[in-house]
């Protein structure tokens, strides 16, 4: 536990019926006599008046004690639920500073409970995203994240290391006290774990996805109606629309909620043979989009479409493509080896279609069993490429091996927040193999 006290209006600033001001820290149970002028029970909410250092009542408020270590932090906690507005919460955390606590840093009530132990790196995480969250879908694997679901699954591949490196280590360090292993039994352990990497790698999605939004980019040519298609998709007139080619000449993104998924959708400028260095920099930008986009929705024209367009629309790689035609009151025409979907923006039609589209493609890139952030799966992928270059190293002494395994456990047990490998490691050789009896 750390040796001070901190306190914050945990609902935060502005006008609201009720504020919460929460404490923690060493101090709690002094600062319960001081604002109350008595003890409190234990996980139990008590309608009390609350005393400023002269003796008057701020307010009527409802506090529940949370006594260490059953609490968020780990420490003695204190939670005051008081009226709201700016004034009452603002006096009672200038009481509480009074007596000797300090006003929390952001996220530092979630640092204590991460280093008290009260959960791990990818729990901590996880609490800011569910708070920053804009869609509905990211809400569950944002739950089953802090619940440990994938804390579980990682921690069960550290230990499944840990035995290996154990039995490995134990062999090298102190031969003559424990029976020889077998490279094959080696192995085929190893050959375990990867699989055990590999559902993880192979049923996981991106936690920014899920948070952040998908990325939809919409390019073609100039003066397809990328733009009206931008605007009804938003229900609102966000981009300028004209005849004259060439209006779009960067690039606009707005966020939409399809069934609860969240897209960053991005209208661009129209490609063709820029008249101006401004256009041509916006037909670059256009190109660039689409390869690093999680969904490039391509538009043709029914009135008019040439040769270039769909040479471009075959270098589009076909999972992430959405093919769109449209001005289909004028013609459907059939695009050999795609299957569009043909709209009207004059006449309002196939945009549910092209919204049902863009949620079942969503869909299939964000559902998984496993969410990571982007630095947490950078380090699963790293740890996971270490073992199996292990792989190619059967006829290399057991030590090299080891260190292979051991850089792995390293990223690991940092994607969980856990630094105290070489002490596990040892531990672990002593209380299974009863070294030095």
């Amino acid at each position: 536990m750390l040796n001070d006290t901190i306190v914050s209006i945990s609902s935060g600033y502005g006008i609201s019926a009720i504020s919460v001001i929460r404490i923690s820290g060493n101090l709690v149970n002094e600062i319960i006599k001081k604002i109350f002028k008595k003890e409190l029970k234990e996980r139990y909410a008590h309608y009390l008046k609350l005393f400023n250092s002269e003796g008057k009542v701020i307010d009527d408020v409802i506090a529940i004690y949370y006594k260490a270590p059953r609490s968020y932090t780990g420490e003695d906690m204190l939670e005051i639920f008081s009226h709201g507005g700016i004034i009452i919460p603002k006096m009672i955390v200038r009481e509480i500073i009074k007596i000797g606590a300090r006003q929390a840093e952001p996220g530092e009530f979630t640092k204590r409970a991460f280093l008290n132990g009260k959960m791990d790196l990818i729990q901590s995480r996880t609490i800011n995203e569910i708070i920053n969250a804009k869609n509905e879908f990211a809400i569950f694997p944002l739950r089953e994240r802090i619940e440990g679901k994938l804390s579980k699954k990682i921690e069960n591949l550290k230990e499944h290391l840990l035995d290996l490196l154990k039995e490995i280590e134990a062999r090298i360090d102190f031969e003559e006290d424990v029976p020889e292993i077998s490279k094959e039994e080696v192995f085929e352990r190893i050959s375990n774990i990867l699989k055990i990497f590999e559902d993880l790698i192979n049923n996981s999605a991106s936690m920014e996805k899920i948070s952040e939004g998908i990325s939809v980019v919409i390019i073609g040519k100039a003066n397809v109606g990328k733009s009206s298609i931008f605007n009804k998709l938003l229900g609102y007139e966000r981009a300028i629309v004209s005849d004259i080619p060439g209006t779009t000449r960067d690039y606009i993104s707005e966020y939409i909620n399809i069934n609860g998924v969240l897209f960053k959708v991005i209208d661009t400028a129209g490609i063709r043979e820029a008249i101006d260095l401004i256009e041509k920099i916006g037909i670059e930008r256009s190109l660039n989009l689409s390869k690093f986009s999680d969904i490039v929705v391509f538009v043709l024209s029914a009135e008019n479409i040439e040769e270039f367009e769909i040479e471009l629309l075959n270098k589009v790689p076909k999972d992430k493509l959405i093919l769109v035609v449209n001005k289909c009151e004028i013609s459907r025409p059939i695009i050999e080896n795609y299957n569009p979907i043909y709209v009207s923006v004059k006449a309002n039609i196939g945009f549910e279609e092209l919204k049902e589209a863009l949620y079942n493609k969503a869909i299939s890139e964000i559902s998984a069993d496993y969410y990571f952030s982007k630095s947490e799966f950078e380090l699963l992928q790293y740890a996971y490429d270490r073992i199996k270059e292990t792989l190619s190293l059967k006829y290399e002494p057991l030590d090299i091996i080891s260190h292979q395994i051991r850089i792995a456990v390293n990223s690991i047990s940092r994607l969980l927040g856990i630094e105290d490998l070489p002490e596990e490691i040892l531990n672990r050789v002593f209380r299974d193999f009863c070294i030095g009896k």
